[in-house]
Order: C-alpha cells, then structure tokens, then sequence
C-alpha cells in the first residue's frame, strides 16, 4: 500500500539524475554569483563605490550654495 502511494505522489518528479543535475546546477549558479559580486566589491574603485559617490554629490551640493 504505502509502495503504490508512493509511486502515485513521486510519479509526477523527474528522473532522479535530473533532480542532482538541477540542484548541482543552482548551487553552482548562486555560488558563481556571489563570488562575482564579492570580486566585485573588493576590486571596485575608490571613486567607483556607492559612499563615496553620494558624498561627492554632497560635497558639489555644497560648493554651488556658496
């Protein structure tokens, strides 16, 4: 009984191959996408970082009140 409840829920998954290939895939994807961002960040240019950018506006902001 409980073999054929099974086959009857587990029938709908694909191959087990496919579910490993699938999984093996998105780890690698989600990993490839935080080293990239992590490189990224790290090897980013004084001038190419979101503080100093706002506070060089900041600073222009300033200079055309005076």
């Amino acid at each position: 009984m409980w073999q054929e409840l099974m086959d009857r829920f587990l029938g709908f998954l694909p191959a087990r191959g496919a579910l490993i290939s699938a999984a093996v895939y998105g780890i690698v994807c989600y990993s490839s996408l935080k080293i990239s961002e992590k490189m990224t960040s790290s090897y980013s240019l004084p001038w190419q970082k979101e503080e100093n950018r706002k506070f060089r506006e900041k600073m222009k902001k300033m200079e055309e009140k005076k």
